[in-house]
C-alpha cells in the first residue's frame, strides 16, 4: 500500500492537514518560548562585590559614606569579582595591596528585581554554571531525541508525542518554585528532553500526513512557529520582570496539552509500516471525509499499481530497528554527514543565541531582532526550497553563515567603531543558519526510510545536539583567553566549522520531488 498515492488521492494538503498543522503549531511555539526563556532567567544584571562587613549593602549608592567604602574596599578595575583584603577587627583597615576573590555580590535591581543568575549568584568563578545549565538543556535534547525517536518508531507517533507533551508540563510548572542550582539544572534538562521530542515527533507526524509537494511547507511552518515563540517570550519578559512569575506565565501555554490525546491521530505511514492496515484504512477514511474527498478501493488499486511490493495484510511486518542503519554503508555515511552538519548548525545557532547579551543591545530588543530575522529566512526558503532544491540551497546557506561569522569576528575585535556592521554580520549569520536548520531537517526526514525514520532522525538530531551542548562553553572562551584573538575565537570556530560542513554536504543526494523511501532497500537506492 503506497500511502503517498493514497494521501494525494484523498485531498492531498486539504482541510485535515491544515487543522493538524494548526494543532502542532502550539507545541512548536512552546518550544520557542522555552528556548528564549533561558535568555531572560539566566541573564546577569549589573553587579559588583558586596562590601565586606557592610550590612544591607546595595548596588545603588546610598550616600557619600557608602560611595567612599565602595571606592576603598573594591579595586577600581575589577569590582565584580575582587575585593581588597579586609581586617574584620578594624572596619577601616583595608590592605589595598592584596586582592582576594569575593563571595557575596549585590545586583542592580533597576531593570529586573532578580533573575535565576542573581538569586543563585552565578557570577565570576560561578559563571560557568550558567553554561552548565544551558549545556544540560541541550543534553536533555540529546537524550530526548534518542529515546523518543526510538520509542515513536516502536509504539507510534501519537503516544510518543503525548508522553513528551505531559513531560513538558511537569517540568515547566515547577520552575516557579526553584530555589537551587541543582533543581534548576535538573528541570532544564527535562525541559530540553521534552521540548526536543515534541518538536521532532510532531514534525515527523506532520510530514507523514502530507504529500511530498508540501513537505517543505511543513518544515517552514514548524520553524516559523518556533521563532514566533521566541518573539512572544521577548514581549512577555518585557512585561513580567520577576523571573519566577515569568516561568509561571511561560508554563500556561503547556496546559492545553492534556487534551492532545483526543485531537491528534496516528501517522498512517507508521500504521502501514507496522501492519496495522485496517487502522490505516479507517484513518484514510477520516482524512478523506474531512477533506471532502472519497476513499474507495480504487485508491488502494491505484497505490498498488505504483508499488512494486504489496504488503500482505496477513503477514506480520518485519521488525526493523535502528541497528539496521549500521548494516547499510550508504545510509550510515549519509547519516554521519547529516549528523555533522546538524552539530555545526546547532553549535552556531545556539552560540549566537547565547551570545546575544555580548552585542551591547537591549536584551529584549536583541532577542526580538535575532528571532525576527528568521522570518525573512523562512520566506526566502518558501520561494526557493521547491525550485532550487534542498542541497544547493543548504550548501549556499551554511557557507554564507561561515563567511559571515569569520568576517564578524574581525570586525568585532578590530573594528569597534563599526558597531552597526558587527550587528549586520551577526544577523546575516543568524539568517543563514536559521535557513540551514530548516533545510537540514527536510533533508534528513526525506533521505531516511520510513521503517527507521523517526529513530534515525532522532539519532542524527540528538548527535546534532552535541553542537548545542558545546556552544555555551565555546562562547566562554573569550573570558579565559584575555587577548584580541581570544575575543574573536568563538566566532572564528563557528565560521570555520560552518565552512567545513558546507563542503561535506555536497555528498548528499537531492531530495526535491522524490517519494519518501519506505524500506532500507529504498533508502539505499535513493538518489542513485
Amino acid at each position: 500500500m503506497d500511502s503517498e498515492v493514497i494521501i494525494s488521492s484523498i485531498g492531498g494538503f486539504g482541510r485535515y492537514q491544515k487543522i493538524q498543522l494548526a494543532i502542532f503549531s502550539v507545541p512548536w511555539l512552546g518550544g520557542g518560548l522555552q528556548l528564549a526563556l533561558a535568555i531572560f532567567i539566566l541573564r546577569v544584571p549589573a553587579f559588583r562585590c558586596a562590601i565586606p562587613g557592610w550590612e544591607n549593602d546595595t548596588y545603588k549608592v546610598q550616600s557619600d559614606t557608602h560611595a567612599w567604602y565602595i571606592n576603598h574596599s573594591l579595586p577600581s578595575d575589577n569590582r565584580k569579582c575582587k575585593v581588597y583584603q579586609f581586617n574584620y577587627s578594624d572596619f577601616n583597615d583595608w590592605n589595598t595591596s592584596k586582592e582576594v576573590n569575593c563571595h557575596a555580590w549585590v545586583y542592580d535591581k533597576s531593570s529586573v528585581p532578580s533573575t535565576a543568575a542573581s538569586d543563585l549568584n552565578l557570577v565570576c568563578h560561578r559563571t560557568v554554571f550558567i553554561s552548565t545549565i544551558n549545556m544540560l538543556l541541550m543534553a536533555g535534547v540529546f537524550v530526548g531525541s534518542l529515546f523518543f525517536g526510538t520509542f515513536s518508531d516502536q509504539k507510534g507517533r501519537k503516544l510518543s508525542l503525548y508522553l513528551a507533551l505531559l513531560l513538558s508540563i511537569v517540568t515547566v510548572l515547577p520552575l516557579y518554585f526553584v530555589g537551587s542550582f541543582e533543581a534548576l539544572a535538573t528541570l532544564r534538562f527535562f525541559a530540553g528532553s521534552s521540548g526536543a521530542s515534541i518538536f521532532m515527533v510532531a514534525f515527523i507526524l506532520a510530514i507523514e500526513i502530507v504529500p511530498h509537494s508540501h513537505r517543505s511547507l511543513v518544515g517552514l511552518f514548524s520553524h516559523i512557529a518556533f521563532a514566533t515563540g521566541q518573539i512572544a517570550m521577548a514581549g512577555i519578559a518585557y512585561l513580567i520582570r520577576d523571573w519566577h512569575l515569568l516561568c509561571l506565565a511561560a508554563s500556561l501555554i503547556f496546559l492545553p496539552f492534556f487534551l492532545y490525546w483526543f485531537i491528534i491521530d496516528e501517522s498512517p505511514r507508521w500504521l502501514i509500516s507496522n501492519s496495522k492496515v485496517e487502522e490505516a484504512k479507517d484513518l484514510f477514511e477520516k482524512i478523506a471525509k474531512r477533506n471532502k474527498a472519497v476513499f474507495t478501493p480504487s485508491s488502494l488499486q491505484q497505490s498498488q499499481e505504483t508499488t512494486p511490493q504489496i504488503m500482505d495484510q496477513t503477514k506480520p511486518a518485519q521488525k526493523v530497528s535502528l541497528f539496521h542503519l549500521f548494516k547499510s554503508r550508504v545510509l550510515l555515511i549519509r547519516c554521519a554527514i547529516i549528523s555533522f552538519n546538524w552539530i555545526v548548525v546547532n553549535m552556531v545557532f545556539f552560540g549566537l543565541l547565547f551570545g546575544i547579551g555580548e552585542l551591547g543591545l537591549n536584551i529584549y530588543f536583541s532577542t526580538f531582532l535575532f528571532a525576527a530575522v528568521e522570518f525573512p529566512a523562512y520566506v526566502f526558503l518558501y520561494f526557493t526550497l521547491d525550485r532550487w532544491g534542498r542541497k544547493p540551497l543548504y550548501c549556499s546557506l551554511i557557507l554564507l553563515c561561515g563567511v559571515a561569522c569569520v568576517s564578524s569576528s574581525f570586525v568585532y575585535v578590530w573594528g569597534k567603531d563599526l558597531f552597526g556592521l558587527t550587528i549586520f554580520l551577526a544577523l546575516i549569520g543568524k539568517f543563514s543558519v536559521s535557513g540551514a536548520s530548516t533545510v537540514i531537517s527536510n533533508i534528513a526526514s526525506e533521505i531516511l526510510p520510513t521503517v527507521i525514520r523517526n529513530a534515525a532522525f532522532g539519532l542524527c538530531s540528538c548527535l546534532g545536539r552535541l553542537g548545542g551542548m558545546s556552544a555555551p562553553y565555546i562562547t566562554l572562551l573569550s573570558n579565559y583567553i584575555p587577548t584580541e584573538f581570544g575575543k574573536s575565537l568563538p566566532l572564528i570556530l563557528f565560521g570555520v566549522a560552518a565552512l567545513v560542513a558546507g563542503f561535506l554536504s555536497l555528498a548528499l543526494p537531492e531530495t526535491l520531488g522524490e517519494n519518501l523511501p519506505d524500506t532500507i532497500e529504498d533508502g539505499e537506492k535513493f538518489g542513485r
